[in-house]
């Protein structure tokens, strides 16, 4: 088990269909273009345009943020950008991975998607 794995809280999987939505609200816009790159019970990797998060920076709340799968719950959660990557100066074009951890989030919603990460992933 790489250092990385034993920091994590929880299991995280990789997402590479478009069976899995995201979208959230920045200052009041909203973002309905991210792609979700990587999923657990404590939060998630979006890949997002840079013209949507220019203003958005590392400790910033996403809010009324929906990860989009019929096996998940439909609730609005908030997200806390803990890193970004590729966010550069300079840089007008292309996508900024963006990664989030769920802050205010029930233990309920939490182990359901655990379950679901765990579900998905398999045995190790």
């Amino acid at each position: 088990m790489s250092v990385q794995q034993e920091q994590r809280k929880y299991p995280r999987m990789s997402v590479s269909d478009a069976e899995y939505g995201v979208r959230f609200q920045v200052g009041g816009l909203a973002i309905r273009e991210g792609r979700l790159v990587n999923l657990s019970a404590g939060g998630c990797g979006i890949e997002v345009a840079i013209t949507d998060v220019w203003l958005l920076d590392v400790g910033d709340v996403l809010e009324d943020f929906h990860v989009d799968h019929p096996d998940l719950p439909a609730v609005p959660l908030s997200a806390l950008v803990m890193r970004m990557l590729g966010k550069v100066p300079g840089k007008t074009s292309g996508y900024v991975l963006v990664g989030v951890e769920f802050q205010r989030i029930t233990p309920f919603v939490r182990n359901l998607i655990a379950d679901h990460v765990s579900a998905r992933m398999g045995p190790e």
